[in-house]
């Protein structure tokens, strides 16, 4: 079986950087490497050129210097599938200088193309290589990882990477991993920020603190910018105080640009009202939580006394705000497109397809967030065949398709897709049928025809997938992971929808029907005291959005400034895309004897063989 989203990263500088180095130390001795065919090999202009020298060689080995160059030339144009394919066919597996280069270009090339499990294995060659322990080679090995896991959301093994690197790195490379190693810090979600302050990481502290500087709601930014100016006092010689990162440069500027008044349109007379007052809730505490010298005026205006809401939101503009946040009824974020002007617009849902329009925002709980992040999860560990298993409801198929979309649109294979009746038979004919244990049965009772005899076999599930992705709520979970163990598949990881926690388990549940389950979850959830309330979970994540709305009106400008902004919120790291999409990575957890707690990665330790 394959083992465990990724994007597509910028991977013309490293290439061109490894063309214009050539291949690192190419006077390595090797069993059949030709020094001076690599020198010529590096000295081709182009891929046309180097693609017809390597086929005028007269032995593969004589051969695979010029192919390594034409796929560095075609990554560099980001033909990734053409050199792709170049190098596994004549690079990888000969032995030649140029070998570990090419381990390393398979790597870049596989993740660009989704194939993150050949991506990690090429790593994993790249470093059993001896000559990975040279300088040059592991600074290559380092760069390139961390690039990769970076394009794999594994955030951690980037900044341990990218830390590691700030040790080795010449100094005029320095700075441009200072600003990666900062990316993939405010990638982390707390969780994995208090576990790399345990670390011994070089330098590792000071880039953690002044991260957490960013991610204390509690202070304002001028409290936030003069937190780090003392940090920056007292480190002087630290990379951060030396180079400040961009974010705190934009922020020591950024309260000149703050709204003075803000207006929030929200439904709050009919049978959306108990979300409103969540969402308001969630703003007000926000609002009143920094000990600011002047806050911006809030003028609250309910879009259900208003027949059209074009006369709400005149009503807004008539307030004299400064930023607008809402509506939450999705014609009404409908109808934004042709209202938005001058005045920044945080709408509170969004369309299947949103039209970009300058000054319009969409923040939400999107599902779409959660499946991306259970992907990137996954895929973390080179698994990437899904099956989707879902409850036989409209919402249950909604997310049904949304997780075939996404998949669709990050080149993941889905296998199967099903919905089952929530009956006994209708759960367990559906799980057989998923695992095609039901072909199995009927291969057994087949060859018992055929041969007319007492055959004693054993039905085995399929061995082609990687994960399933299961949308449902904790008690139909709890019946549908037994099938799965049950049915020869104890191995096969479950991932579940946001909508499986639905509530806290109850105490007769049995641990191992919902401890091997993992599902996203907003970190005000998955950090609170979970004994301490008693609100539904539903209405405590609308109460964590409208805090993270109220702070993304404070700091607007700062996401539409520092294009890699991220900002550690209670419903996740905030990012804003180029379409005026507000992204959010959630935390990945599961349950262990009840209890939340973070997902780790050897969940899926059983693939590894």
């Amino acid at each position: 079986m394959s083992l465990f989203r990724s994007r597509i990263i910028p991977l013309s500088l490293v290439t061109l950087s490894l063309i214009g180095c050539g291949s690192i130390e190419t006077n390595l001795p090797t069993q059949t490497g030709n020094n001076a065919v690599m020198n010529e090999a590096q000295d081709v202009g182009s891929y046309e050129v180097a693609l017809k020298r390597a086929q005028q060689q007269p032995t593969p080995e004589l051969a695979a210097p010029f192919y390594l160059t034409a796929a560095q030339a075609l990554t560099a144009d980001e033909q990734y599938q053409q050199a792709f394919d170049i190098l596994q066919s004549h690079v990888v597996g000969i032995d030649f200088a140029g070998q570990f280069d090419g381990l390393l270009l398979v790597a870049q090339t596989a993740v660009a193309l989704d194939q993150s499990n050949v991506a990690l294995d090429a790593l994993k060659q790249a470093e059993r290589m001896p000559i990975a322990e040279r300088p040059q080679y592991h600074i290559a090995l380092l760069n390139t990882r961390a690039d990769v896991m970076g394009a794999l959301d594994n955030w951690t093994r980037a900044v341990r990477d990218r830390s590691n690197l700030s040790l080795i790195l010449p100094k005029a490379q320095q700075l441009e991993n200072q600003q990666k190693l900062w990316l993939a810090i405010q990638n982390l979600t707390d969780n994995e920020v208090s576990d790399l302050q345990q670390s011994d990481l070089p330098l590792i502290r000071g880039w953690l603190n002044i991260s957490n500087i960013l991610r204390r709601q509690d202070l304002t930014v001028e409290q936030q910018v003069s937190a780090y100016e003392r940090w920056r006092s007292d480190n002087p010689s630290h990379p951060a105080a030396i180079n400040a990162p961009l974010d705190f440069q934009v922020m020591s500027t950024l309260k000149e640009q703050e709204p003075n008044s803000i207006a929030v349109l929200l439904p709050m007379s009919k049978e959306l009202k108990p979300a409103s007052e969540a969402i308001l809730n969630g703003m007000l505490k926000s609002y009143y939580a920094n000990a600011e010298s002047q806050r911006p005026a809030l003028h609250v205006i309910d879009t259900d006394q208003y027949t059209d809401f074009a006369d709400a939101y005149q009503a807004a503009l008539d307030s004299d705000a400064e930023t607008i946040v809402g509506p939450l009824r999705k014609q009404n974020v409908a109808r934004l497109g042709n209202l938005v002007e001058d005045v920044p617009t945080i709408a509170l849902n969004q369309l299947e397809t949103n039209r970009v329009v300058d000054n319009l925002y969409h923040f939400s709980l999107n599902v779409r967030d959660d499946i991306r992040e259970l992907m990137s999860f996954a895929k973390q560990e080179g698994a990437s065949n899904a099956a989707v298993l879902a409850l036989q409801t409209t919402w249950a198929a909604r997310q049904s398709d949304q997780f075939n979309f996404i998949a669709q649109e990050q080149e993941l294979p889905v296998l199967t897709t099903l919905s089952y009746e929530d009956t006994p038979n209708g759960r367990q004919q559906t799980v057989k049928k998923l695992l095609q244990v039901d072909e199995s049965e009927a291969r057994i009772q087949q060859i018992r025809r055929w041969t007319k005899q007492s055959v004693e076999s054993t039905p085995r599930a399929r061995q082609d997938l990687d994960y399933v992705y299961y949308i449902g709520k904790l008690d139909d979970a709890k019946q549908i992971r037994p099938l799965l163990d049950f049915y020869f598949a104890e191995d096969i990881p479950m991932l579940a929808a946001p909508t499986i926690h639905d509530r806290t388990p109850s105490p007769n549940t049995k641990e191992e029907d919902i401890e091997r389950i993992v599902f996203s979850e907003i970190p005000a959830i998955t950090n609170a005291d979970q004994e301490q309330t008693n609100t539904p979970f539903l209405l405590q994540r609308l109460d964590a959005m409208g805090n993270d709305s109220y702070l993304i009106a404070k700091r607007l400008m700062l996401f539409t400034h520092v294009q890699s902004a991220k900002v550690s919120a209670k419903t996740g790291i905030l990012t804003l895309d180029g379409d005026g999409i507000f992204n959010r990575r959630p935390n990945i957890v599961t349950y262990k004897q009840g209890v939340l707690i973070d997902a780790k990665e050897d969940y899926f330790k059983h693939q590894e063989n």
